[in-house]
């Protein structure tokens, strides 16, 4: 109780300043200000998930430690409901405008930070307002990324990663924090050669025990917690490391093609046909209950391989209903192949102690199985029929047990073997 007490004389005492920054458009941007004395600056762009109440918390942090702290609150300017896709059609000048406000009004040196979509929005506001020709360019020291996803859309199991193209044309430092329980973190190298193309100094920080968005999320575990009180010294570590050179070009990379924003969500159903007919990639991985099993031994059978992990919410949502559907269609000819990426045996083994799941749990504790296979997000499922060619594939969780799903299948299940 009494942390708490001290925690909101803290926010009480820092949050002093609500602000409006106008767009050349003559849109306004609410402005949250964490007034702090020191020579640094943090313009912190929500995820598109918009601002969550701990990250008041993070920002009263650091603004005592002398970094002012600026939230603009996109989602509330053009009033967009919160969601993956919500910051699509953000106009990148208005970041623009943040950055030139920040900088001009403030005096500061001034960071970017950004997390998951809204990471490739801050590139592309950097990259507006370097074409504005500003005139201090070197003030902008660079860009906080947390988890970030720089993809056009999120690719369906198997699908080859489409970067957009301004992760290629930015030329700013990036500081990228990854948290390790997450499907980012397995692809995070390729996102740093990609960041690298256009002349971005990029520096990897990966965070254990932890996963994506655990330092806003209002449901944390203790590691996540202990992870969330260090923050504020990570970061000034990551600014003063950002700092050390030079800050921002004044000239923006060269970027080939036209800018993109992500996709919006396809009107189809839940599993999506996946295009071609491309076989399976072999899998061969240890069963948490013993034994190895090999994909190629489940020929004349519809599989489905589920690619997961016990620290991804959605995912343990989803298996109630996975063992629904296995009961219901494996006299019929279904298997499911659960893969368990990056975790440990006893990890798995306590945690399912409460769970009666009757399919296989596969072990592919170093990612393997989950590079070869194309697999970019947690959970990411793939439906291969009886010749095990993968007929569809899909990112997220849902009812697979519904009425739905079951009719998709049943054409498979229906098909011989041969």
């Amino acid at each position: 109780m009494r942390r708490w007490l001290l925690l909101l004389i803290l926010i009480s005492a820092t949050v002093q300043a609500e602000q409006t920054v106008t767009t050349p458009d003559g849109d306004e941007i609410p402005v949250t200000v964490h007034p702090a004395d020191g020579s640094d600056l943090i313009l912190w762009l929500s995820s598109e998930f918009g601002p969550r109440p701990r990250g008041r918390e993070l920002a009263a942090t650091l603004a005592a430690a002398g970094t002012e702290v600026w939230r603009p609150d996109l989602h509330a300017a053009w009033f967009l409901p919160v969601g993956r896709y919500s910051l699509n059609d953000l106009d990148p000048a208005a970041i623009a405008s943040l950055i030139d406000t920040a900088i001009r009004q403030s005096g500061k040196r001034v960071f970017l930070m950004a997390e998951g979509r809204s990471v490739a929005l801050a590139l592309r506001g950097v990259r507006a307002w370097q074409l504005s020709s500003p005139a201090d360019s070197a003030r902008l020291a660079g860009l906080l990324a947390f988890s970030p996803r720089l993809f056009v859309h999120t690719p369906q199991g198997g699908e080859a990663a489409e970067y957009l193209p301004v992760v290629g044309a930015s030329n700013l430092p990036v500081y990228v924090l990854q948290p390790v329980d997450s499907g980012g973190y397995w692809r995070i190298g390729e996102d740093v050669r990609q960041l690298e193309q256009g002349g971005a100094m990029v520096f990897l920080h990966p965070l254990r025990d932890v996963s994506d968005g655990f330092h806003v999320r209002p449901e944390y575990s203790d590691s996540e917690a202990a992870m969330s009180r260090r923050l504020p010294t990570i970061l000034h570590a990551a600014m003063e490391q950002l700092a050390g050179y030079g800050g921002t070009p004044p000239t923006a990379a060269a970027l080939g093609g036209e800018p993109r924003a992500p996709e919006r969500p396809q009107n189809s159903a839940l599993l999506r046909p996946y295009p071609g007919e491309r076989q399976a990639p072999p899998l061969q991985l240890d069963s948490l209950r013993g034994g190895r099993i090999d994909l190629a031994a489940l020929r004349g059978k519809v599989v489905l391989v589920n690619f997961w992990a016990t620290w991804c919410p959605p995912c343990v949502e989803e298996i109630p209903s996975l063992q629904r559907l296995y009961e219901t269609l494996r006299p019929q000819g279904l298997e499911i192949l659960a893969v368990d990426v990056g975790e440990t045996v006893e990890t798995m083994e306590a945690f399912l102690v409460d769970k009666p799941v009757g399919f296989p749990v596969l072990m592919d504790s170093e990612g393997d199985a989950l590079r070869r296979w194309g697999v970019y997000a947690f959970p990411t499922t793939l439906v291969l029929d009886r010749q095990h060619r993968i007929r569809y594939a899909v990112f997220g969780a849902f009812d697979w047990s519904s009425n739905e799903v079951q009719n998709t299948l049943a054409p498979l299940l229906s098909a011989p073997a041969e």
